[in-house]
């Protein structure tokens, strides 16, 4: 992967990065990688991410939020924690937040209510939305809409869903985050065919590692641990759906992530 991207999505405090993590970032870094930003889903994970940000200034970030996942864990005081930590200078936006009804880990109403306080404090701090939605489309993008100033200014990660869906986070303002997802034939048919729909000016790129290897890649590697060293593979077959190439996307994707991450720029 000659040309730069920035992996705008990698779940680099995972327990399955602890024994080679330093490994797994140089490796990246090596590949082209220009930067990668480090999606937390807690407050413990996020000081997490802000520690590993801190000793790879202007190459590693940090975002700051609680995954709904994890809705019924937090206490009453998360949102003064979460708000000292969104200021922290190697934070560069708000989340994994959102809604997730397809695990259903923390209750519906619980995940709203979490869901509602991110989204007034990412109005207030001005700060980006890095966004996460399963099964959940309807109540997240009323949510989107109620709280949030028009355009919002986040990204739907790992994007997975419709045509119908897509145009719906493209009206309401969001870039769309692409995942391994797009490289598995088994599942991708729905992307395949929103992506036709996507305008190059919307698109960020991202490996959610560990999660969403590259099928292909994990056969041939027998691993399913996901890296942010793989994002090419994500690049080239985007590339090939999006009737562009290689050096285009990098273009690209380095504009919009730029331009939603202010900080990057």
């Amino acid at each position: 992967m000659a040309d730069p991207f920035i992996d705008i999505g990698a779940n680099l405090t995972d327990q399955s990065f602890d024994h080679d993590r330093e490994t797994v970032i140089e490796n990246a870094f090596d590949k082209g990688l220009e930067a990668i930003i480090v999606t937390s889903s807690s407050i413990k994970d996020t000081k997490k991410a802000i520690s590993l940000a801190k000793q790879y200034p202007g190459k590693l970030w940090a975002t700051a939020g609680i995954h709904p996942h994890n809705a019924e864990l937090t206490d009453k005081s998360f949102e003064q924690d979460l708000s000292k930590l969104l200021h922290q200078n190697e934070v560069i936006a708000l989340g994994e937040c959102g809604l997730d009804y397809f695990r259903n880990f923390s209750s519906k109403e619980a995940q709203k209510i979490v869901f509602e306080k991110q989204l007034i404090l990412s109005v207030e701090l001005q700060l980006p939305l890095f966004l996460h939605q399963r099964d959940a489309h309807d109540d997240f993008l009323s949510m989107l809409k109620e709280h949030c100033t028009h355009p919002v200014k986040g990204v739907a990660h790992c994007f997975t869903g419709t045509k119908e869906q897509l145009k719906s986070y493209l009206d309401a303002g969001l870039y769309i985050g692409i995942t391994g997802w797009v490289c598995d034939s088994r599942r991708n048919m729905d992307l395949l065919d929103a992506i036709k729909y996507l305008p190059k000016d919307r698109l960020l790129i991202e490996t959610d590692a560990p999660y969403l290897m590259p099928r292909l890649l994990a056969k041939q590697l027998k691993t399913r641990r996901n890296e942010p060293q793989f994002l090419g593979e994500i690049a080239n077959e985007l590339a090939i759906q999006m009737q562009t190439n290689i050096s285009e996307l990098s273009a690209i994707t380095l504009e919009n992530s730029k331009n939603l991450f202010d900080r990057l720029g």
